[in-house]
């Protein structure tokens, strides 16, 4: 982490799971968080903006988050900013568990 809709819109658009039921797992993490935080945690992944406090207190979890980070990356436009991805994903986590003073 987002969305189921935002994750998992269309099986014919969707690459191969990296493992046997990661889109439904994908699936069950995205019903944790509004479509409007999912896609500021993901603007916040990708272009570098910030997120709102409101976002943060979703009790998304770091795995959930880490799956989305993996999802993004299988992604043709994204996969090239991979490196990107993987180092500001971790920030933006850890930036919503300082904000809220708990983990999320």
């Amino acid at each position: 982490m987002i969305a189921a809709s935002l994750v998992v819109a269309d099986d014919e658009f969707l690459p191969r799971e990296p493992e046997p039921g990661f889109y439904k797992a994908l699936e069950k993490c995205g019903k944790k968080i509004s479509l409007e935080c999912g896609k500021s945690v993901v603007k916040a992944v990708l272009k570098d903006r910030d997120i709102s406090n409101k976002c943060c207190v979703h009790k998304m979890g770091r795995s959930c988050h880490e799956d989305l980070l993996w999802y993004l990356i299988s992604q043709p436009k994204i996969g090239a900013n991979a490196t990107h991805v993987f180092i500001k994903g971790p920030q933006v986590y850890n930036s919503c568990v300082s904000k809220v003073g708990l983990e999320i």
